[in-house]
């Protein structure tokens, strides 16, 4: 799996992995909160924000494929007759940054999710 992240745009995939990493620092803060049932209408605009920073992810990995696919394009272009098999080589990598983005943005909202239930079970009682 590592061998993935490096072969993907390192470039984004770093900026992917940043935005993670706050994701996840983001979701610790905001379960402390939840568990500590100090929440509040703040504390559910933090939840959300989860959300948004894993939908980030997910559109930095769709830019990076985008780009990818514009400079694999140009090179076929210059080239002329590519072979299939170094086409779909090339192909496979532009959707690294993608599917990395996707995984983000699965766990972020399974964070969301999760959290959310507990705040407005939490402000319930």
């Amino acid at each position: 799996m590592l061998e993935l992240f490096f072969l993907g745009s390192k470039l984004f995939m770093g900026i992917q992995t940043t935005v993670a990493v706050i994701m996840i620092v983001m979701s610790i803060f905001s379960a402390k909160n939840v568990l500590a049932n100090q929440v509040n209408e703040n504390s559910h605009r933090k939840i959300s924000l989860i959300k948004e920073v894993g939908l980030f992810a997910l559109i930095i990995g769709l830019l990076a494929s985008a780009l990818d696919l514009t400079g694999a394009f140009q090179a076929i272009e210059a080239a002329g007759d590519i072979h299939p098999a170094v086409l779909a080589g090339g192909l496979k990598l532009t959707f690294i940054p993608t599917i990395y983005g996707l995984m983000i943005y699965a766990l972020s909202l399974l964070i969301y999710l999760s959290l959310r239930a507990q705040a407005n079970k939490a402000s319930a009682e």
